[in-house]
């Protein structure tokens, strides 16, 4: 026979199961939410849904290329590879490389490329971080044409207004691929390669 006092203590010990069942699930919830949360951060675009809105239509690179007057005034964003920095006074200028975007503007391809572009913005670019090779978006404003010579010919380069730029991290060099500590679940320095922010500059 279960006395009284043992009856409540028995109910005490199953209401305290089920607030701890609901708990741990309130916990579960509240990380899924959190990773998924996280995830969709990690995929949003590099350039503001506000600068997107107001640069389509879009501009096709190779008509920008062959007519870049025609299209001054008009926003557009590009990417690409970082070909050389050069600080003057009032401002620098970046060559760049073109090379198609992905969904989240972030340039890949470069051997897709369809030419070349100058980014010009108002504010210093430290040329030890806006490094040659390093892959870069912006948005901004076509501002018309600089004529210069490139390799025996001469070139005309699109100018871009800077509105929004964004350096993308480095990434891993090929030689991790062979770390000799990599074991099976994957690389020794997961996650910590994989925290590098990336440089925005807005």
């Amino acid at each position: 026979m279960v006395s009284g006092s043992g009856k409540r203590f028995k109910h005490i010990r199953i209401i305290g199961t089920v607030k701890s069942r609901r708990k741990s699930g309130q916990i579960a919830l509240l990380l899924l939410l959190f990773l998924v949360y996280s995830s969709l951060t990690a995929c949003a675009p590099a350039i503001s849904k506000q600068f997107r809105e107001k640069a389509m239509p879009p501009v096709p690179f190779n008509e920008l290329l062959s007519t870049p007057n025609d299209y001054e005034g008009r926003n557009i964003i590009l990417g690409g590879y970082i070909l050389e920095v050069k600080n003057k006074q009032g401002g620098s200028l970046l060559t760049i490389l073109q090379a198609p975007l992905d969904f989240q503007n972030r340039p890949h391809s470069r051997d897709k490329s369809k030419g070349r572009f100058l980014v010009r913005t108002d504010k210093f670019i430290e040329p030890e971080i806006y490094k040659k090779d390093r892959k870069i978006t912006v948005g901004g404003k076509i501002a018309g044409v600089s004529v210069q010579p490139l390799g025996g010919h001469v070139y005309r380069y699109p100018i871009i207004e800077v509105k929004e730029l964004h350096l993308w991290a480095e990434e891993l060099d090929q030689d991790l691929l062979y770390d000799p500590y990599w074991d099976y679940w994957g690389h020794p320095r997961y996650p910590y390669y994989r925290s590098m922010p990336p440089y925005h500059y807005r």
